[in-house]
Parts: structure tokens; C-alpha cells; sequence
């Protein structure tokens, strides 16, 4: 007769997760990565330091899930247009809330200076929309539509770049208008493709 598995521990509550990570992300606007407290962020979502530890393993850890809590999903689209695709993976950078650039501030200011920090903000906000920038070029590479001369990486690194920096300096995300200008007139031209702004782009 099979053994079956015996769940281990308590379920997840995911009100729960929800009513940690939107704490941080109060107690971080307020106070800043830094001055943050854990005893302060179980305080305020109504359980104990214990809830949180069971999920992330420090600080760290929660205040870098809740700033990728109010972040866009990351997704490779496949749009049939290589403008298009681009399009949708810069407005991945577009922040309508205002709390989502204070707290991606906090974590990249506290990046520079702490290694834990910057390796946890890398791969969990970092990576992922630069990898999806970086499939859209290579399969339209792959399709022929762009030169395989051009350095994939490079022009895949622009829009984290700039829009990194603006969450630094001035706190605030992209704007959409920002975002279609960053592809029709930077990402597109640097591989060599016409923008097609207004019809419908690359293929």
C-alpha cells in the first residue's frame, strides 16, 4: 500500500502574506530601509515576529518580496511584432503607485552599500524583466529580424538602467509615454529595426 505525504507545518495563509508584505511596505515608505523592524512590521499586520520567519529568513528577504509584491508581473509576450513585445516588457518599469517607487528607492539605496541587499534585490526584482527584454531580442535575433551582430545584452540592460536611475533620483517609476519613447527611439534603432510607430512594428 503507497504512503501517502503528510502536509508538514501549517498551510500558508496568504491573507496573511498579504497583510506582512503590505506592512513593510508602510513601515519602508515611512521609515526607510535601514530604521525598518521586523517587530514593527509583525505589529502592524497583526501577528508575531515567528509568522514572518517562517516565510522569509530575515529582513532582508521580506522588505525585497514586498517591493516585488507591487511590482508588474513578469512575462515574455509573444505579440508577433518585435515592437510590441518590447513595449509590453518596458511598461513592466511603468509604476502607477507611488508607494512601489519609494520602496524599490529604499531597497536600491541599501543595495549599494549592503551585498545581501543588492544579491537578493538582483535576482528577485532585477533579473527577471531583463531576462524577458533580453528573449525578445534574441528570438527576434533567431527570426532574422535583427542583426545577430548586435550586442544582445548591452541594449537589453538600457531600460533597467534608466529606470532604476529614476527610481533612485527622483523616486517615481516610468511613465507610459517614457516607456513607448525608451523603445521607438533608443531600443529599436540601437538593433537596427524601424521603429513602425503607429502601424505594426517589426515583425
Amino acid at each position: 500500500m503507497r504512503n501517502e505525504a503528510v502536509p508538514v507545518g501549517r498551510p500558508r495563509d496568504p491573507e496573511l502574506e498579504r497583510a506582512i508584505l503590505d506592512s513593510a511596505v508602510e513601515v519602508v515608505v515611512e521609515s526607510g530601509f535601514a530604521a525598518a523592524r521586523v517587530e514593527e512590521i509583525a505589529r502592524r499586520a497583526g501577528t508575531g515576529k515567528a509568522a514572518i520567519y517562517r516565510r522569509w529568513a530575515g529582513k532582508t528577504e521580506l522588505v525585497v518580496a514586498a517591493a516585488e509584491h507591487l511590482q508588474a508581473d513578469v512575462t515574455v509576450p509573444d505579440e508577433g511584432s518585435l515592437r510590441e513585445d518590447l513595449v509590453i516588457c518596458v511598461r513592466h518599469y511603468v509604476s502607477p503607485d507611488a508607494r512601489a517607487a519609494l520602496v524599490l528607492a529604499n531597497v536600491l539605496a541599501e543595495a549599494s552599500r549592503d551585498g545581501e541587499v543588492r544579491g537578493a534585490a538582483t535576482e528577485v526584482i532585477g533579473r527577471p524583466p531583463a531576462r524577458a527584454l533580453r528573449t525578445v531580442i534574441e528570438r527576434a535575433v533567431a527570426r532574422g529580424d535583427v542583426d545577430p551582430s548586435v550586442p544582445v545584452d548591452l541594449i537589453a540592460s538600457i531600460v533597467p538602467s534608466v529606470a532604476f536611475r529614476q527610481v533612485v533620483l527622483e523616486h517615481r517609476g516610468l511613465d507610459e509615454p517614457t516607456a513607448v519613447a525608451l523603445v521607438d527611439d533608443v531600443l529599436l534603432p540601437a538593433l537596427g529595426v524601424r521603429s513602425g510607430r503607429g502601424g505594426s512594428g517589426a515583425h
